[in-house]
This record gives C-alpha cells, sequence and structure tokens, in this order.
C-alpha cells in the first residue's frame, strides 16, 4: 500500500468558455508529468481563436498523454476581407494525443479575395475650327482687288492671286470673293475709281484653321472588398460590389466598373476569389483597357493542425486533421 501512495490515474480538467487557450498554462507543472492528462470541453461550453492564435494550442513539451472530449465548439477564427487565411481550431505540437469529438470542432473560413479594378477608358480627341481674316491696311501697289473689262484681278502683298474673267459687264456685276490656294479673298470698299471702266478696290483674305484637342479616357473604379470567413463569434459575409468608373474627356471612353469581392468561406472552407474588373469603354482613338483581375479567397483553417493526433470523430468536423 504504501508504494501506491499519491499515485493518480488521471489529471481531469473540465474547461470553461474562453479564447486562445494554451493547455500548458492550463494544467501548470503537470503538463510535462508523465501522468494521463485529460480536457473535457462540456456541452455549452465554446472556445474560439482570435487574432493568429488557434482556439486550443498544444505545446510540445507535454509528457504523457493527452486526451480533449469536446462535447462543446471549438472554433478557429475567421478569415479578414480580402484573403484573410482562417485560423485553426486545436495546433498541436506534442506526440500521443487523442481528440474524442461529439460537439464542433472548426477551422476559420478563410476571407473573400478582392476583386479587380475597372479598365481605363480608352482615349479620345475632339477638333475645333475657326476663321481668322487678314485685313492689312491698304496700300495700291500690293494689295488691292481690281475690276477691268470683265476680268478680276487680285493682287495680295504684290502678288497677283488671280486674274479671270466674270462678267460682260465688270463695272456692275463683278463678284464679291473668290477662293484660292485654301484662302478666301473678299471685295471691299471702293478706294480709287480712275475712270467709268475699272476700279481699285480694298481687300481682305479669310481662311479656317482647326486644332485637335486630346482627350483622356475615364479612371476605372475601384474593386469591391472581399467579405469575412466564418469563425468564432463572427458570420461569413458576401463581398462588396465595386464602384463605377469616371467619364472620359470628350469623345473618350469611361472607365469600366470594378468587380464584386469574393464571399467569406464557410467553416472550414476557403475564401471565393473576386470577380475580375471591368474593362473601360473605347474612346474614337484607342480602346478601353481590360480590367484587372480578382485576388485569391483565404485559405481555410484547420480543424486540427501540426503533428498527428488520433481523432475519434461522431460530432460535427470542418477542416483538414493533422
Amino acid at each position: 500500500m504504501s508504494n501506491g501512495y499519491g499515485a493518480v490515474n488521471e489529471i481531469a480538467i473540465a474547461a470553461t468558455s474562453g479564447t486562445n487557450v494554451d493547455l500548458s498554462s492550463l494544467f501548470g507543472g503537470n503538463w510535462t508529468s508523465t501522468v494521463p492528462k485529460r480536457l473535457t470541453i462540456g456541452s455549452g461550453v465554446t472556445i474560439g481563436g482570435t487574432g493568429s492564435s488557434a482556439a486550443i494550442i498544444i505545446p510540445s513539451n507535454m509528457a504523457g498523454t493527452l486526451e480533449i472530449d469536446n462535447a462543446g465548439d471549438i472554433i478557429g477564427f475567421g478569415g479578414a476581407a480580402n484573403g484573410g487565411a482562417g485560423g485553426n481550431a486545436i495546433s498541436n505540437s506534442a506526440s500521443g494525443v487523442t481528440i474524442n469529438n461529439t460537439g464542433l470542432l472548426a477551422g476559420g473560413g478563410g476571407g473573400g479575395g478582392r476583386a479587380g479594378n475597372g479598365g481605363t477608358g480608352g482615349n479620345g480627341s475632339y477638333t475645333t475650327s475657326s476663321t481668322v481674316t487678314e485685313s492689312p491696311s491698304f496700300h495700291q501697289d500690293n494689295h488691292y482687288w481690281e475690276a477691268r473689262n470683265a476680268n478680276d484681278k487680285i493682287i495680295w502683298q504684290g502678288t497677283q492671286i488671280y486674274n479671270n474673267y466674270l462678267a460682260d459687264n465688270a463695272s456692275t456685276n463683278y463678284r464679291k470673293r473668290v477662293t484660292v490656294g485654301g484662302y478666301t479673298y473678299n471685295r471691299g470698299n471702293i478706294t480709287r475709281q480712275s475712270d467709268d471702266n475699272w476700279s481699285k478696290l480694298d481687300v481682305s483674305r479669310s481662311y479656317t484653321t482647326s486644332s485637335t484637342t486630346s482627350t483622356s479616357g475615364g479612371s476605372g473604379g475601384s474593386g469591391g472588398n472581399g467579405g469575412v470567413g466564418q469563425g468564432y463569434n463572427q458570420s461569413n459575409t458576401s463581398g462588396a460590389s465595386g464602384s463605377g468608373g469616371s467619364s472620359g474627356g470628350t469623345n473618350a471612353g469611361s472607365g469600366g466598373s470594378g468587380g464584386t469581392g469574393g464571399s467569406g468561406g464557410t467553416y472550414g472552407s476557403s475564401g471565393a476569389t473576386g470577380a475580375n474588373g471591368n474593362s473601360g469603354s473605347n474612346g474614337n482613338v484607342s480602346g478601353g483597357s481590360s480590367g484587372s483581375g480578382g485576388s485569391s479567397g483565404g485559405a481555410a483553417g484547420a480543424a486540427v493542425t501540426g503533428t498527428s493526433v488520433s481523432m475519434n470523430n461522431t460530432g460535427t468536423l470542418y477542416g483538414a486533421v493533422a
């Protein structure tokens, strides 16, 4: 009897609800004892993972064996929006671990991927025209319109521009304007009339000038954020819609709208990939660019990760088991 004094068959602890439970702290000095250990998680007890930690952490320096009887909920954290990975329910680094699950053992779902941005609209251009009229001071010898003997003679800056038959009666029926070489010459007032057969008149000229202005396509809209994954104290959500693209300049294309973010995954499932952004509209100079691709969803958390465990499961299990 003296040889059996103080002997312990098993060190048993009943867990209470909490987060990020480190079993070496929970068992204290007994953690490194070779005495068998048992953790009981009763129905109605929830242990969750937060931050970057698993719900239950089993360090590697355990001695002896450990059995976890779970009738409650052990849940990893849900992945953050835009591709955050889901958390693990149990992170195990020790050998000799057995898990008897009759409750819920679930890795967190991955966060949905962010959607792609919309493409830029194609560039455009537009042309404006205006008429320029040149009316230099009249000089009789280098700038005039002469009507003589049914012919028109146009002198501009000392150079004869035009000399052609007009009408039977030059004194009353000569024309008021003529176009030569892209310039329209306009008859003005009589400056000198030397006799009844011919006259010299003021003359101006006009021409049309045009200029082309380039315009830029509208910028693409931002892609929508992905949803969060299902996890401890967190439901999974759908991704958000992207924003619309901005309008381009005159004759330029509008930017494409951003895509919709991917939905967050449920327990033990990866998040969905975000949708691609939409292409920008074409302009009259160039085509719109394609939208960018959406990013991948986050990886799912594991039910148990790390060193292999013996698993007996008659409950609900989500995620991989090491």
